[in-house]
């Protein structure tokens, strides 16, 4: 229930207590027409009044009666105001605004109250700038109201006139600097506002007066994780989550703050509580399973990341931790399956396309492995895994000319490691290119000399070699030559 309507709840009773509201008064200077038309109308305000407090308050009667006083004196101050009190209290507000203006249109001086009942009227009915309007009227004529202003606020607030709230709340708390609910206001306007170091201030302020207030910690919390203050965020969200045990939304925060931290079993049994208490959730599920494996749990994580899938089957980030999770767990058909999922969601993930490529490449499906790990390359022409692995079945199926271009690649990229170069010494004598092979061999015996001299002089054992191109060079021949042969 808003403001609004817990306060318009007790229209029903200010008439109540009230009686008339306001005691009629005969005019002055009248006529003997005048005062036989008052005392008319005083009959019926009269059996109105007396139904006060009575099981016919707020009846049809009751309004009726007041109606009648109205129809026989339209100026009747007090009857319009009380039908006013009667309608806001049956929520008829469009009638309730009606009577209420017609008061102050007859009397401007009208006791400042009523435009607190006309804003709620408006509000009621859907027109909060005229509540706005109202409310700001009032304070004019009882400037330092605190339900007014309060209620302006709240209107600005909701309204999304920050600046106009902001004054609104600091002329509050100007009032009363322990008002905790003004200054939790205001504190979410700075932070609705991206203010965030007024919004800290403000929330810390209200700590010290209300030092268990959960929506204080609960949004610095929020607060915190934006700012990657991950440590400070875990534990006012920790203060939350004692001042108001189990609430989801706190649980989830929490867990993100710990898993931030890589406290994955802090966050693993922080998000466990959120899916009890906010039942199945595909979001809550992937963090829960990423937390698992971090714990090198894959089995557990892999069954959370299956619900996430099961929850949001196009999740392609999710598919795609679940194929790696289930390559953990020597299931490559559905490793596989998963990656493809994955791919058909969101085709331009060169991780994906390098994983399924790899696993391919394990299985001998190196046609398939091709085909993956060069559209990896193309989606990142420097991702030099995929290159390094392009090398390798390259050279499985034979395709010199493409092995030759990914272990160049690794080169250029500055990546290549001494076996690189040593393939590329032995595919440019296959392909009769004896100096570019010479330079290559160089460069692997630099790096490993003993190793790689050992590897050259047994394949030159051999009658027919692929280093036929290059065996009779002299450069190649200073390169078998160590130092202490």
């Amino acid at each position: 229930m808003s403001l609004f309507s817990v306060l318009l709840a007790g229209c029903a009773l200010v008439l109540a207590q009230t009686g008339t509201a306001q005691k009629p008064q005969p005019k002055k200077n009248v006529t003997l027409e005048d005062a036989k038309v008052y005392r008319e109308a005083m009959i019926w305000f009269k059996k109105a009044e007396a139904m006060i407090g009575t099981s016919k308050e707020n009846s049809d009667e009751q309004m009726e009666c007041f109606l009648k006083a109205i129809q026989i004196m339209p100026d009747f101050l007090e009857a319009h105001y009380n039908l006013g009190l009667i309608y806001a209290s049956r929520k008829q507000m469009k009638e309730a605004t009606t009577e209420f203006e017609k008061v102050l249109k007859i009397e401007p001086k009208f006791d400042p109250g009523i435009y607190f009942l006309l804003a709620s009227a408006y509000q009621e009915s859907g027109n909060s700038d005229a509540a706005m309007g109202a409310l700001e009227e009032g304070l004019q004529r009882k400037p330092g109201d605190a339900k007014m202003l309060r209620a302006l606020a709240y209107l600005q607030f909701t309204n999304r006139k920050d600046t106009a709230a902001i004054r609104s709340l600091q002329q509050l708390l100007e009032m009363d600097p322990t008002d905790v609910s003004s200054r939790i206001d205001l504190a979410q306007l700075f932070q609705r506002n991206n203010d965030l170091e007024q919004s800290i201030s403000n929330y810390q302020d209200a700590l010290r007066v209300d030092p268990g207030n959960f929506s204080a910690h609960s949004n610095l919390g929020v607060i915190y994780l934006k700012q990657k203050k991950y440590a400070e965020a875990a534990a006012e969200l920790e203060s939350a989550n004692q001042a108001k045990p189990g609430d989801a939304e706190v649980l989830e925060k929490l867990g993100d703050a710990y898993s931030f931290q890589r406290q994955y079993s802090k966050s693993a049994t922080a998000y466990k509580a959120t899916l009890e208490r906010a039942g199945d959730r595909a979001a809550i599920y992937a963090k829960l399973g990423f937390s698992l494996a971090s714990m090198n749990q894959a089995a557990e994580a892999a069954a959370a990341l299956e619900n996430a899938v099961r929850l949001d089957p196009k999740n392609s980030e999710t598919l795609f931790l679940l194929g790696d999770l289930y390559g953990e767990l020597k299931r490559p058909d559905d490793a596989i399956s998963a990656y493809q999922r994955s791919l058909e969601i969101n085709p331009k993930q060169k991780e994906v396309h390098y994983n399924l490529g790899t696993l391919y490449a394990e299985q001998n499906r190196l046609d398939d492995a091709m085909v993956e790990l060069n559209t990896t390359v193309q989606l990142d022409p420097d991702y030099y895994p995929a290159w390094a692995n392009l090398a390798a079945v390259s050279e499985k199926l034979d395709r010199d000319t493409e092995a030759i271009k990914a272990h160049e690649k690794l080169v250029a990229l500055g990546k290549a490691q001494s076996l690189n170069y040593f393939r590329l010494g032995v595919l440019y004598a296959k392909v009769n290119q004896p100096d570019p092979s010479i330079a290559a061999f160089a460069k692997a015996i630099e790096l490993e000399p003993d190793k790689y001299r050992a590897i050259l002089r047994e394949e030159l054992k051999k009658v027919h070699s692929v280093l036929d191109s290059v065996r009779y060079k002299e450069g190649f021949a200073r390169l078998l030559n160590s130092p202490g042969r």
